[in-house]
């Protein structure tokens, strides 16, 4: 018979046979922490940060058998914090631990007033400036590239007109500035009322001190010097030379706030030492003269999950703290003058938490702005003597109200560059990089998806874009497309140019437009079934027959795809030429000789009516990864080139049954489908075009009768774009109103 000594000695050693997990919880959630070991009979001892945990109102130590778990409700921010399992038997021992981070802090350490949207936007439309030689506040928004700044402009303008906008061309991806010269943006309400502040944006800051806009530009505009539509040289700043310098600017044209504009998210975009060292250098200077300065911290909701899920949650988010915590050290700029907000990316409804940040952000930067144009007397100039101004509190702590009378203020044209004044964008042979994929992209490309396999966790919870997949709605976008009205009495007709690789599915949307306004599927323009060369080989525009009323107000023009190399496929001068209207119907494209002044079909003089009002870019969805570097170069020539003319544009992805099994089966799947999400913020990375300007469709290809989904997916796109068309050309003229009858 053994006795208990050498029972023990047989007995193995303590061992933990699994791991504890890591912990994300939101503050009030349960912790739980569990791990299973080698034997029942051991001492268990459960520590926090070395200090010894003990069963109590919160906490519950419990073991069944070898799996040993601890329990905490109600999370709070004490409850972060390293926890360590340490299992005993006799003079043998192990611990394993694992982190637990609480994501919120016990309460909201910044208050704002999410229910005040209203009263927020009246104030601001009715305030005074406190200074009558000021004609309206002037913002001037900087950063490094990608963070936003145009964005920030669209949101903002979305919130007063009440619908989502996009008049300010924004970048999606922070390569190289997409912004190249100096613009100046008034904000209007839906009444079109012109708001008593504007913004300027300009170029981004990079990495090098030869690429993107030069620190002594942004101190020139901070002063009044630079005069708008001056373009950005990197390598040289504006000088008392040039035209574009203001030698005498009035209080009007200089800055009354400087709001730097940083991304939240992406670490390896974050601005590094190089972007700090000219961002601190413009913030001296601005010190200098006593200018206010605030920061917009944007793509909040990509750093932090909680915050994702509820922007509500915004100011209790410990990584949104920290966040703010490490730009208010790198470029020395209080909390309190810090705001986090959330542009409108892939939206195309407003949001009222979004716009509650905005607000709360707008409305500190118009203070600020506002008091300081208060201390500057008559004809007084700022300077670096002048006593520094005290920045007021944050809007959720102000006891003051502002002033509600309304001033008679100089209406400001928004800057828009036409198209005869723009430098011309051209193609030439080494613009683009010209690789191919090789044989392993090409084994992907004809490789087929298999729909038999759906993947685990291949839909979101709730769509991430609402889309109204009912009969009504289908009807009424038909309706409000039907009844659009132009407001310039001019214009024959709105144009849309599509454009894009070969094979994406450009003729193909055009067939599902006509279909849906003929009632019938329709295949009026030809198309190729295979995507080897280019089947359009004319220039061609098509107008859409509005029952017994003539024709729809707007025509598409369909274009030859772009293909790799410069022999093959729509040369990119073609498609620019057509962009600013010389490109007269029908004409015949000749990819290695693009048209050319002189040429038959060039038309010298467009009219309105002759240039393209939006830009569309047409992928297939399903071939998106593939698709050749030297396709997307041409592409971003063109949408560059559009640019310069301040040209809306947005993308059609064609083919969305193909990309997601999950979709093939039902479209109203389309916006909870992550495939599908993945591969539209794939696209906006690609080719630089926001979410929110990017629409999924599947054309009508197989199908002898009309589909309802189908139609909802194209005449979400058709009206998104027709609306982008219409307030391009509006705002050329000066006269913008609702484009469709009331009622």
């Amino acid at each position: 018979m053994f006795t208990g000594a050498v029972m023990s000695w047989w007995k193995t050693k303590p061992e933990f046979k699994s791991q504890i997990e890591d912990l994300l919880v939101k503050s009030g959630e349960r912790i739980e922490l569990k791990v299973k070991v080698n034997r029942d009979d051991l001492e268990v001892r459960w520590t926090k940060d070395e200090q010894t945990l003990r069963n109590g109102d919160r906490i519950n130590i419990h073991q069944t058998g070898v799996t040993l778990t601890l329990w905490i409700t109600n999370a709070k921010e004490e409850d972060d914090g390293r926890y360590t399992a340490t299992i005993t038997s006799g003079a043998d021992s192990a611990s394993l631990s694992a982190t637990v981070k609480v994501l919120e802090y016990d309460r909201h350490w910044r208050v704002i007033n999410w229910g005040r949207n209203a009263d927020i936007k009246h104030r601001l439309q009715d305030m005074t400036l406190r200074n009558p030689q000021a004609q309206h506040l002037r913002i001037l928004l900087h950063g490094p590239v990608g963070a936003g700044k145009s964005s920030i402009i669209n949101s903002i303008n979305s919130i007063f007109q009440g619908r989502v906008m996009v008049g300010v061309l924004a970048a999606a991806t922070g390569g190289h500035s997409f912004t190249k010269t100096y613009n100046t943006y008034e904000i209007t309400d839906n009444q079109n009322r012109v708001l008593p502040f504007i913004f300027n944006d300009i170029m981004g800051l990079e990495n090098k001190d030869d690429e993107g806009v030069h620190p002594g530009d942004i101190i020139s505009a901070i002063e009044g010097h630079m005069r708008a539509d001056y373009r950005f040289h990197p390598d040289c700043p504006l000088s008392r030379r040039d035209s574009s310098y203001n030698s005498s600017p009035a209080l009007s044209d200089q800055v009354h706030c400087l709001v730097s504009v940083v991304p939240a998210d992406r670490a390896s975009n974050n601005p590094d030492e190089v972007v700090i060292r000219k961002m601190q250098m413009i913030r001296r200077h601005a010190s200098d003269l006593n200018i206010p300065q605030v920061v917009f911290m944007t793509r909040v909701d990509l750093l932090c999950p909680l915050v994702k899920d509820n922007l509500q949650c915004i100011y209790s988010s410990k990584k949104i703290k920290q966040k703010m915590e490490s730009y208010k050290n790198a470029l020395g700029i209080p909390m309190n003058c810090i705001f986090p907000v959330k542009n409108y990316h892939e939206e195309n409804t407003l949001n009222s938490d979004m716009d509650s940040l905005l607000l709360d952000a707008l409305q500190n930067a118009v203070n600020f702005a506002n008091d300081y144009v208060g201390t500057l007397t008559a004809g007084t100039q700022p300077s670096a003597t002048q006593p520094p101004v005290t920045h007021a509190e944050p809007s959720g702590t102000h006891t003051q109200q502002m002033e509600r009378p309304t001033p008679r203020l100089e209406r400001l044209t928004l800057q828009v560059e036409t198209p005869e004044a723009s430098e011309p964008s051209t193609w030439s042979e080494n613009s683009g990089a010209g690789r191919s994929g090789g044989a392993h992209t090409e084994f992907l490309r004809n490789s087929e998806i298999d729909s038999s396999y759906i993947p685990e966790n291949r839909e979101l919870d709730i769509e991430w874009r609402r889309m109204n997949w009912d009969t009504g709605s289908r009807n009424r976008m038909e309706r409000e497309l039907r009844e659009l009205r132009l407001l310039i009495p001019d214009l024959k007709h709105l144009r849309i140019l599509l454009h894009g690789p070969v094979g994406a599915g450009k003729s193909s949307f055009i067939n599902s437009v006509n279909s849906i306004f003929q009632g019938q599927v329709s295949a009026r323009a030809l198309v190729a079934t295979g995507a080897g060369v280019s089947f359009t080989k004319k220039y061609k525009t098509y107008p859409f027959i509005n029952g017994n009323s003539g024709c729809l107000p707007f025509v598409v023009n369909d274009i030859m795809g772009l293909e790799k190399g410069n022999s093959d496929g729509v040369h990119p001068n073609d498609i620019i030429s057509a962009l600013k209207g010389h490109v007269k119907n029908n004409h015949k494209f000749n990819p290695v000789s693009p048209l050319s002044l002189g040429d038959r079909d060039y038309n010298p003089n467009p009219t309105l009516s002759d240039r393209v009002h939006c830009l569309v870019s047409v992928v297939s969805m399903d071939t998106l990864t593939f698709m050749e570097d030297d396709v997307i170069s041409k592409m971003h020539v063109i949408r560059e080139a559009a640019s310069d003319m301040d040209i809306p544009q947005a993308v059609v992805m064609t083919k969305v049954d193909k990309a997601c099994p999950l979709v093939k089966q039902d479209l109203r799947k389309t916006y909870v489908s992550k495939r599908i999400q993945q591969m539209m913020q794939e696209c906006s990375d690609k080719l630089g075009v926001p979410m929110n300007c990017i629409f999924p469709v599947k054309n009508y290809h197989n199908e002898t009768d009309l589909d309802q989904e189908m139609d909802c997916l194209t005449l979400t796109a058709l009206k998104q774009i027709v609306h982008f068309a219409h307030e391009h050309v509006c705002l050329l003229k000066g006269n913008y109103d609702s484009p469709y009858h009331e009622g």
